[in-house]
């Protein structure tokens, strides 16, 4: 405290401000906090982080609106530019803004904003939150994916590893949810949330292998009753049924179990709350004198702390959920929750090193012969965003026919829209024609190069369609923009194992996918491949 002191009496007024804003935000005053912000920004109208800081404040307080006036304020001080390349850690400013979405209940807008930071900046907080954002939004496959790559920066992360489980069974995937809900106790014995969901997943879903599950779920209940003995009432009566269920004799000498129908007619919830699992995402920014780091969180006191980032992205126009779910690149920003503020240009992402991998020609093995489209032109996406819903729904329907014809009649109005092409490719693909929807493929990637999905579609359907040395090329170049995608490893593992005969260069992926996720589904698999193979 001492220390402080002296720092705050021999510094300017502005950086003063600063550091009486931070205390504040430090002693969870959201109030106060904001305050001595706006003192700063008044000392020092030009910084952008004053402004940020202001943002944090007011969004701490719930002050959602004006939060993002402040965030914008600053987005204009930064420029896209400088945002993008990351310089003085102004990128954080994406990460921010993807928060208040999520906290507005907008869960399309953060993600893809959250989406940008997360391909500037890989951490733990950026994939965790990205993943929140596509739960939100209905994106299950996509919020797996991400929590995966989450875990990959933090493995013992027994929150991350259950909203893992609650994805997985919200995806229908009983055995994976299970297992993931016993590793985060594994890594937390005491997480009472990750208790009551693996109850949850033995009582109500009895996942195959797993011997007795009622008997199981019963104790895991139990055990969740032991770590909050003041459990709802609900849960108390489940234990009180599966015990009279189970041990008939013994329960029916107890008159305080009266029979009910409350296992029939409750269902606890899979979710656990979002402020579970807050955080407090640190940004340390290397020119920022004693300003130290930012706090990024909800209004109500997060329960621990972590390290990574905050950052913030601009408000983009909303899309329909796309058949195949892939992080989006910026696009226009929009007004978000009564925000009006001066509209920020639309970024242009990084472009990223795609280098064509050469392999080998191989006799027998023909060659894909890349179409190389141009990239198209932006035309009326208001107008094709309508074709666009339609086909989208006919899609989901496996009305393909239907669906292709008004993918096409959006790009008409719209040659540039990126989830349209790639979406066209998947329903051309799905109704068998494959070589048609490489060219596709081709187009949407031109539009965004850094799509993961497109890319990994591209890949597989030039596996399908027999190029299969063109396919490792792609699959090659997805991987060293995503270093860390399990199912890029796989599949390239396999084609050079299975159809390119080559056991030396399939090893490293094989091991790469133990590495990543060594309770996969393969696992038991590769590792017999490894020890034939070594």
């Amino acid at each position: 405290m001492l220390l402080l002191s002296l720092g705050i009496g021999c510094t300017p007024p502005g950086a003063r401000a600063m550091l009486e804003g931070r205390e504040h935000l430090n002693g969870n005053r959201p109030q106060q906090a904001a305050a001595a912000f706006e003192k700063a920004t008044r000392l020092l109208p030009k910084d952008w982080r004053t402004w940020n800081h202001l943002g944090l404040a007011l969004h701490r307080g719930g002050k959602h609106v004006d939060a993002g006036k402040a965030y914008q304020y600053a987005i204009k001080l930064v420029g896209q530019e400088r945002m993008l390349g990351k310089r003085e850690g102004s990128h954080v400013l994406y990460f921010n803004m993807g928060r208040l979405y999520m906290d507005a209940g907008q869960p399309a807008y953060a993600r893809q904003h959250l989406s940008t930071y997360a391909q500037l900046e890989s951490s733990h907080a950026a994939h965790y939150w990205l993943a929140e954002a596509c739960h939100r939004d209905g994106r299950l496959d996509e919020a797996e994916l991400e929590l995966g790559r989450a875990l990959a920066h933090q493995p013992d992360s027994a929150r991350t590893l259950n909203r893992l489980g609650v994805v997985q069974l919200e995806r229908k995937q009983p055995m994976k949810a299970l297992e993931s809900f016993q590793d985060a106790l594994q890594k937390q014995p005491d997480y009472s949330a990750a208790q009551l969901n693996l109850a949850i997943v033995l009582h109500r879903h009895s996942p195959p292998n797993v011997s007795q599950p009622r008997a199981q779920a019963l104790a895991a209940y139990r055990k969740y009753l032991e770590l909050n003995p003041k459990a709802a009432q609900a849960v108390q009566r489940i234990v009180a049924d599966l015990d009279r269920e189970l041990n008939p004799v013994a329960v029916a000498a107890n008159p305080e179990f009266a029979p009910t129908n409350t296992v029939a007619g409750y269902e606890p919830p899979h979710r656990v709350n979002t402020n579970d699992a807050t955080f407090i995402v640190q940004a340390v920014f290397p020119n920022g004198g004693h300003f130290g780091h930012v706090v990024a969180t909800n209004s109500v006191p997060p329960r621990r702390v972590v390290p990574p980032p905050p950052v913030t992205v601009e408000v983009p126009k909303p899309q329909p959920m796309p058949v195949v779910p892939e992080p989006p690149k910026p696009v226009k920003p929009i007004q978000i929750a009564k925000v009006n503020p001066p509209k920020p240009q639309p970024p242009t992402p990084p472009k990223p090193k795609v280098e064509e991998v050469k392999l080998p020609n191989v006799p027998g093995i023909e060659r894909y012969n890349y179409a190389k489209p141009k990239r198209p032109s932006v035309g009326d996406r208001e107008k094709a965003r309508e074709k666009f819903n339609v086909a989208y729904q006919a899609h989901r329907l496996n009305e393909l026919e239907k669906a292709r014809a008004a993918y096409r009649a959006a790009l008409k109005l719209d040659p540039g829209y990126q989830q349209a092409h790639q979406n066209l490719a998947l329903a051309i693909l799905s109704s068998g024609d494959v070589k048609a929807a490489l060219p596709v493929y081709e187009t949407a990637l031109t539009l965004n190069p850094l799509s993961m999905n497109a890319r990994y579609g591209f890949a597989r359907a030039l596996d399908r369609a027999k190029f299969p040395l063109d396919s490792a090329s792609e699959y090659k170049n997805l991987l060293k923009m995503y270093p860390t995608y399990t199912p890029g490893h796989l599949e390239l593992a396999n084609l050079y194992s299975q159809k390119l005969q080559r056991a030396d260069l399939a090893r490293p992926h094989y091991q790469r996918v133990l590495a990543l996720k060594p309770t996969h589904a393969q696992a038991p698999v590769i590792r017999e491949w490894l020890q034939a193979h070594p």
